[in-house]
């Protein structure tokens, strides 16, 4: 009786023990599941976005001071000093209402490499949210004309093995565009 009851023990132990692996192996799945349709769903808006040319960008990185604390999706009040300022400029180059009225802005966050790559996508989603949530709600951009996307640390525009790189790596980048005229005749 004894050792079927180690015999037993030993079963249970050893299904939980497959049971918690295959757990994580399902759970690594899941999240490769669930951003896959994420980065097709932003490759798909930033392919809307051809018949559109770019008229200016702004970067908001780490070199110019502290956009976001470690970890942290709060914008900076030196950032929300930037963005004015860039959109400042941005009015006094058209002139009409009516050409601002037709510009698209895409907010693209970027992280460094620093950490797991899904949590990282996922802390670029939430900064670029934030910087395009102060577009709508604090400078009056139109929510239909704002698209937000996370390259999380696939885009480095510097070496990731420095700090001075990762600094580097860590950007919001705005980018806005207008519809190209098609000066060709038929």
């Amino acid at each position: 009786m004894e050792r079927w009851i180690t015999s037993r023990v030993a079963c249970l132990v050893s299904a939980t023990i497959l049971a918690c692996a295959s757990g994580c192996v399902a759970t690594r799945d899941w999240v490769r599941a669930q951003l896959d349709p994420v980065n097709a769903k932003a490759d798909q808006a930033l392919a809307g976005l051809e018949h559109l040319q770019l008229e200016k960008k702004m970067v908001l990185g780490m070199k110019e001071g502290a956009t976001f604390g470690f970890n942290s999706a709060a914008l900076s009040g030196h950032a929300r000093s930037d963005i004015d300022r860039f959109l400042k400029e941005l009015d006094e180059r058209t002139g009409t209402s009516e050409e601002s009225a037709d510009r698209v802005f895409v907010v693209a966050g970027h992280t460094d490499s620093t950490g797991k790559a899904d949590y990282n996508y996922e802390l670029g989603q939430r900064r670029a949210e934030r910087v395009a949530g102060y577009l709508v709600s604090e400078k009056g951009v139109d929510p239909l004309h704002v698209h937000v996307v996370s390259y999380g640390d696939t885009k480095p525009i510097a070496n990731n093995r420095t700090i001075a790189g990762r600094r580097e790596n860590r950007r919001i980048e705005i980018l806005v565009y207008r519809e190209k005229i098609d000066t060709a005749t038929p």
